[in-house]
């Protein structure tokens, strides 16, 4: 089976707990979005619930989880921001 290369970024306090701003992941092509936040959250479960809560972009647009990744692509994890 192919593979596909994308850059996760990282932002907030998402990128705080992970640790790093971005991660490049080498994945099975016909992957979806939902597979790598699935993924991400089995990997780092600190972040899991913020996951759940973030806005999804990929390449620069929302993007809904059952959407299909192709090679090169950014999906980026945009948790809530608090303050005032």
């Amino acid at each position: 089976m192919s593979k596909i290369k994308i850059t996760i970024k990282f932002f907030a306090s998402i990128r705080d707990a992970v640790g790093k701003r971005e991660k490049t992941l080498l994945l099975p092509e016909g992957s979806n979005v939902d597979y790598v936040l699935e993924d991400l959250k089995n990997q780092y479960p600190q972040i899991a619930k913020m996951i759940d809560c973030s806005f999804i972009a990929l390449n620069e647009e929302y993007a809904l989880q059952h959407t299909l990744l192709k090679e090169g692509d950014t999906l980026a994890i945009i948790p809530p921001v608090s303050g005032g």
